[in-house]
């Protein structure tokens, strides 16, 4: 096994969400421009702000998730030592694991991580494997993988 195996942002998703969102952005411009040439203030204020919402996400979108997919920056990473969840700053020695699940929902995959101690970010943890390049299936197998090759021999007799 690898000593260290690194997961970059996925630009797929990066820039599939980037185009929805600017098709909105297209429908929701279309709908201010009929409300200004038929001088309804009220649907031209309301689509005005959701315009400018729609580019405040958009903007978040681009430079936390697109740029650091263009930069191949890490956002999850298996060690000898850790699992490295870099989009939520976590970190989660594979000694604290008391056991680790895989769950798939209608918009992503997430690693389910149970820890044997309350955490700061509680004892049940969820990865979100959206933002992350590669198949899911495969990065639990390779968690799941450093889990068992490298977490205490009394949390694996639990399991």
């Amino acid at each position: 096994m690898d000593s260290v195996t690194i997961y970059p942002y996925s630009k797929k998703n990066s820039i599939v969400t980037i185009i929805v969102m600017l098709i909105l952005g297209v429908l929701f411009i279309s709908n201010v421009y009929k409300a200004y040439n038929i001088n309804d203030r009220f649907d031209l204020i309301v689509f005005a702000i959701f315009i400018m919402v729609l580019v405040g996400v958009l903007t978040i979108v681009v430079f936390r998730r697109l740029m650091p997919s263009l930069h191949n920056d890490a956002i999850l990473e298996f060690n000898e030592i850790c699992l490295v969840d870099h989009l939520r700053n976590i970190t989660i020695n594979w000694e604290d694991i008391e056991s680790m699940g895989f769950r798939r929902t209608r918009s992503s995959s997430l690693i389910m991580v149970h820890l044997k101690w309350e955490s700061d970010h509680g004892k049940d943890i969820s990865i979100s494997l959206r933002w992350v390049e590669g198949k899911d299936l495969e990065i639990y197998n390779t968690a799941l993988a450093y889990f068992d090759s490298l977490a205490t021999p009394q949390a694996l007799d639990d399991n």
